[in-house]
């Protein structure tokens, strides 16, 4: 026998192993054995990599800034250093702005897929894998779809109720995080805007997004702006909510383990 050779001992029961090992999960393991992403983490880990980069690149620009305005305030009559500073002002602007773009282009996508993967994985355990019937096949599709919200006039798009309303028909939702709700909707929402208009978006469209901040009782520390006179002119995606963002995929995932860890399938509701 060599020293690599390993012989388990006489009598050992492999199934009560296994069911205790299976028993010794942790939440979040048992919720990525659900989903069909594959290396979970290391994706949640380029996304965090490429947030700290820009974070770097914005700190590096305010500390220019700020040296730019102390050799100003020592040469205030230099008329090419205020040319420089209103250069750099309004590169800036947009590059903070592109920075918000890529953070919503990588957590929206990520957010929605890994809700509907959830949901997708629990629809996988309930649904008769037995039936043959399209019909009943189409309506389990239909049902477990997130991305559907069913009303009095039938099903429509959107993500956000459909989540809610799902995790709530399958017993989900109290092991979700508090205010996930109203997460889902300010990134939703911020997406939609930063990926149909633009850095620049319509009057009319900033006015609309400055007031559901208001209406839907978002942090204040969630976005930041730019105005032009009294207008608000470009939204940006604040540190603050890009880690919150962060923090709520987490709370999902443990919440998601800790629910199939006390016998949630959704089984019974199909």
């Amino acid at each position: 026998m060599t020293g690599d050779e390993f012989f388990p001992p006489s009598g050992m029961d492999w199934q009560e192993m296994a069911r205790r090992l299976a028993a010794n999960r942790s939440p979040r393991v048992r919720a990525e054995g659900l989903l069909r992403h594959t290396m979970l983490s290391q994706q949640l880990d380029a996304i965090k990599e490429l947030l700290h980069r820009n974070q770097q690149a914005e700190a590096a620009t305010r500390i220019k800034f700020e040296e730019l305005d102390a050799e100003i305030e020592a040469n205030p009559n230099n008329e090419q250093l205020d040319n420089v500073r209103d250069e750099r002002f309004w590169a800036a602007v947009f590059m903070d702005s592109a920075h918000s773009m890529s953070a919503v282009g990588m957590l929206a996508p990520f957010v929605e897929s890994l809700f509907v993967s959830i949901f997708a994985g629990l629809g996988e355990r309930a649904q008769d894998k037995a039936s043959d019937d399209p019909r009943a096949k189409a309506t389990q599709n239909q049902y477990w779809n997130p991305q559907i919200v069913f009303g009095k006039d039938g099903p429509r798009t959107d993500f956000v109720m459909g989540v809610a309303q799902l995790a709530a028909s399958t017993g989900l939702q109290p092991f979700l995080p508090d205010g996930y709700q109203k997460t889902l909707s300010a990134l939703v929402g911020y997406r939609n805007n930063m990926f149909h208009n633009g850095f620049e978006w319509p009057l009319k469209a900033r006015h609309n997004f400055a007031n559901r901040i208001k209406k839907e009782d978002w942090p204040s520390d969630w976005f930041s702006q730019a105005t032009s006179g009294d207008e608000p002119w470009v939204f940006y995606m604040s540190d603050d909510f890009i880690e919150h963002c962060l923090v709520m995929i987490d709370q999902v995932l443990d919440g998601v383990g800790r629910y199939l860890e006390q016998g949630g399938t959704g089984a019974d509701l199909t």
